[in-house]
């Protein structure tokens, strides 16, 4: 394994590549959680920064939505290293919004309609 194989390949910041970077630092994942309004910064644990989100995000379903969000991300990554293909955000938030919205059919029935909302709200703010 050489150096270049440790680096992140999602952004041109060079630096390695470990599950915070890939999921907070990353310019690419920082661009994500601009997105989806998520504060994913100054990080000192994991369960303070989804505590902080759970309070600014107002949703029940933020833990679905980081969930997917990572995985997405990374898809992502592992489509540029094992099939060549170039990340982007738009193929990241068309993937990421099919499948959430594919889960609101396992939501309780009070809960379907809001994350409904959530997503089309996330759609017309990226027009």
């Amino acid at each position: 394994m050489t150096d270049d194989d440790d680096r992140c390949v999602l952004c041109s910041a060079w630096v390695l590549e470990d599950w915070q970077h890939l999921f907070s630092t990353c310019n690419f994942s920082r661009r994500i959680w601009s997105f989806l309004q998520i504060d994913w910064r100054s990080v000192p644990s994991v369960d303070v920064v989804v505590q902080r989100a759970m309070i600014s995000f107002g949703e029940p379903f933020l833990l679905e939505v980081i969930a997917f969000a990572c995985w997405h991300i990374w898809k992502q990554r592992n489509g540029l290293i094992f099939k060549e293909i170039i990340p982007s955000f738009h193929s990241w938030r068309a993937a990421f919004v099919h499948v959430l919205s594919l889960l609101g059919h396992r939501f309780k029935p009070g809960l379907a309609p809001r994350l409904a909302a959530w997503l089309e709200s996330l759609l017309y703010m990226s027009r």
